[in-house]
């Protein structure tokens, strides 16, 4: 069974936000829902701004997992976190416990950037676009895709080679040597995240998103 993950080459992006409208357009997202971002950081002193992915880090030891209440969270077949909306109750607890500030709720439910106007056309959603106000939300790895054989929208839209899925089950040898010089986020969450960084200026070990 594969166990997939993602690789994201911090020198290699280049901010088009390509990814992020690929990902709210697979899925649907409220416009204020971002299960997936590009975050900015500079380095004055070596005049370099470096560009990176912020999302779900599909952990192998998630700590939203440990704190729900509800037991809503689980991991999908491919490893991938993921969240049981009917299960959720909304109580925020994985919100706190996430060193990644990844759970997002969507209290409205809404879909539409305009929701007080009629559709040009009517859309029929499927099944991972259908999703219950007030419950948690965020990168599902495109599970839905990875069933099919497909990558995830993310992955398969940027234009420079930034984003790569990787299966930690079924390593090749790049994707061993390149596993080799990747960061974890925020290393001291001990999560073991499957969404690793490689950077030659940019150090993700110590950084903070919440």
């Amino acid at each position: 069974m594969s166990k997939y993950g993602i690789l994201f080459n911090v020198d290699n992006c280049i901010a088009c936000q390509t990814c992020f409208v690929a990902c709210k357009e697979e899925n649907q997202l409220h416009p204020q829902m971002k299960w997936m971002r590009i975050e900015r950081r500079e380095d004055p002193k070596a005049r370099i701004i470096n560009y990176f992915r912020a999302s779900c880090q599909h952990c192998e030891d998630p700590a939203c997992m440990k704190v729900c209440p509800a037991k809503a969270i689980s991991k999908g077949s491919f490893g991938e976190i993921l969240v049981n909306d009917e299960k959720c109750i909304g109580c925020r607890m994985c919100l706190a416990a996430c060193p990644y500030g990844a759970p997002q709720f969507n209290e409205t439910g809404a879909v539409s950037y305009w929701p007080d106007k009629a559709p040009l056309a009517e859309r029929a959603f499927e099944p991972h676009q259908k999703r219950i106000p007030g419950k948690a939300e965020h990168c599902t790895l495109c599970t839905h895709r990875l069933r099919d054989g497909r990558l995830p929208a993310c992955v398969e839209n940027c234009s420079t080679g930034a984003l790569r899925l990787i299966d930690y089950e079924n390593l090749s040898k790049e994707d061993s040597a390149l596993l080799d010089k990747a960061q974890m986020m925020t290393a001291k969450a001990c999560t073991n995240p499957k969404v690793r960084y490689l950077s030659v200026h940019l150090d993700v070990t110590g950084l903070s998103l919440k």
